[in-house]
């Protein structure tokens, strides 16, 4: 066994979404293991969808990332251990990396939301919406998360809850995508985004940490030509990690999904390969 990848998936997915990208890790010889987070995917029949379950709050999603890290790396010992977060998941793994990522070899972030103004201003929205009582509502049925690039549904397709709802059309330049479940919400949203942080205030991850951006170009969530992906390679670096960011013309949000997938995968996997020195 070569090294250990633990994946931390985004907003309203599941783990699940992964196969594709653990089938070609574990094929190069790295053991992968993820989970779906509280109010998502399988763990949302416990939890409730979009919930973190009775009693529990935001932090326990950190619980959650660390348990599994410390089971992966108990049944690998000895194996450098690296941690990938797409999306809202990236938020969550760079939490992981700053609070409990002492013994990690590299992060991985997919997608990440970077500095986003238009994010920064959604999260008074969000909280106003929990403190009315909606902090139970899908992110969709709030309206937030969903760019401006999105069409309009066809009003004859779909239940009647979800007709009229934007499709979303960012994710991926592919005419479809795998299954997203909507099962994040109001809570989940406006506690992990980055948007929180000033503009170079960032996560005091552990010294020499080496940090792997990837984003797509016309990805919205990245801003014009992933400007706010970059925005927080320097801070990081300013704190001594090495970070290489990849920006793949013309991709989109989903960049393990897009057409240019096996060159995302072949990069990831030459980038794992060169810490640990082969």
């Amino acid at each position: 066994m070569r090294g250990a990848v633990q994946g931390v998936h985004g907003l309203s997915e599941h783990a699940g979404r992964y196969e594709r990208l653990a089938r070609a890790l574990t094929t190069q010889g790295f053991a992968v293991a993820a989970l779906d987070h509280r109010g998502h995917g399988l763990t949302a029949g416990s939890t409730g969808p979009g919930g973190f379950g009775e009693g529990a709050t935001s932090d326990a999603v950190l619980d959650d990332v660390r348990d599994l890290g410390e089971r992966l790396a108990a049944g690998h010992p000895r194996v450098p251990r690296f941690l990938l977060g797409h999306s809202l998941g990236s938020a969550v793994a760079l939490a992981s990396a700053e609070r409990d990522g002492a013994d990690l070899a590299g992060l991985v972030l997919s997608g990440p939301i970077g500095v986003a103004p238009q994010l920064a201003a959604a999260v008074p929205q969000l909280e106003a919406a929990v403190a009315g009582g909606l902090g139970e509502q899908p992110m969709d049925a709030l309206g937030a998360f969903t760019p401006p690039s999105s069409r309009p549904a066809r009003p004859t397709t779909g239940s009647a809850a979800t007709r009229g709802r934007p499709t979303p059309t960012w994710p991926t330049r592919c005419a479809a995508t795998t299954s997203r479940p909507r099962t994040a919400t109001a809570p989940a949203c406006s506690r992990w985004s980055p948007a929180r942080r000033a503009p170079r205030v960032w996560p005091a991850c552990p010294a020499g940490l080496p940090v792997l951006l990837l984003a797509g170009q016309r990805d919205p969530v990245g801003g014009t030509d992933a400007a706010q992906v970059a925005a927080p390679a320097d801070p990081l670096r300013d704190g001594g990690l090495p970070v290489e960011l990849r920006v793949y013309p013309d991709a989109r949000h989903e960049v393990f999904n897009e057409t240019n997938r096996d060159e995302v995968t072949g990069d990831l996997l030459g980038w794992l390969g060169a810490r640990l020195g082969g």
